[in-house]
């Protein structure tokens, strides 16, 4: 599930939320099948939305499971998302449909359904340089 670490810094966000030592060969066979015969459907999905990137990585446990993170980017984040679960909820598209349905079976929830997690806050971001050539820090 989304927890409060959602963050909006300009034009991207990032989602965490705990993948179970059971969900995480599941969720693996997910990824790659949206990498591979599922591309086209995401890609176009994507487009569609006005999403420029998406990137998921995975910290695992110890103990087995772990972290997904998931950072996206956009012109408008928070626009992006109010229109993802509303196409989740509304598109009849094959692809639309298998996503919302692959989602509930592997976490158990809806993602339509799904409360908002509350604006986080940036901490600390460092960049190599900036258009005039100097480091930055927020």
């Amino acid at each position: 599930m989304l927890d409060d670490s959602t963050r909006s810094t300009g034009r991207a966000s990032l989602f965490v939320w705990q993948i179970s030592m059971d969900q995480e060969e599941p969720w693996r066979r997910f990824l790659q099948e949206l990498a591979g015969p599922r591309l086209e459907g995401y890609a176009e999905s994507r487009r569609r939305l006005g999403i420029s990137a998406e990137s998921v990585w995975f910290a695992p446990m110890p103990s087995g499971g772990g972290t997904a993170v998931v950072f996206l980017e956009a012109e408008d984040p928070e626009r992006v998302l109010r229109e993802l679960v509303a196409e989740l909820d509304a598109s009849g598209t094959p692809f639309d449909s298998w996503l919302r349905r692959r989602m509930h079976e592997l976490f158990g929830w809806d993602f339509v359904q799904l409360p908002r997690a509350g604006k986080g806050e940036l901490l600390f971001a460092w960049r190599e340089a900036s258009a005039e050539g100097e480091p930055e820090a927020r």
